[in-house]
């Protein structure tokens, strides 16, 4: 099974914590949800990115969706929902998985942080 983690839940200690026999396998970003006859909304700044893991039948539970990774492979994921809550640890977790730039930018600005030492 894959998951796909983003927010805080991809911080390595709370990955090991939760699915202590998981795999990382790639960073990627989630592909959009369609919205039915309302055109999906494209661009950098609607991107959710964080990482994917395979876990050995881990129960999970989450929306089925695909992601894309960095070097463009598709997977079918299992999204639990994101911990949002500290932008922080967020951010943090963004920098620890190297996310894009461009990404981890949006998420210091979200935190308050100096954007420029998030530039890597």
């Amino acid at each position: 099974m894959y998951v796909f983690l983003s927010g805080a839940e991809m911080q390595p200690e709370r990955v090991r914590s939760a699915w202590p026999e998981a795999r990382f396998v790639a960073r990627g970003r989630l592909e959009p949800r369609p919205l039915g006859a309302v055109a999906t909304p494209t661009g950098v700044r609607y991107e959710t990115w964080g990482i994917v893991i395979e876990t050995p039948d881990a129960p999970t539970t989450g929306d089925a969706r695909s992601a894309v990774t960095d070097d463009g492979r598709v997977f079918a994921v299992t999204v639990p929902p994101p911990d949002d809550a500290d932008p922080a640890a967020v951010l943090a977790a963004a920098q620890y998985w190297e996310l894009p730039p461009p990404y981890v930018r949006r998420l210091a600005i979200a935190a308050n942080a100096p954007v420029e030492d998030y530039v890597y």
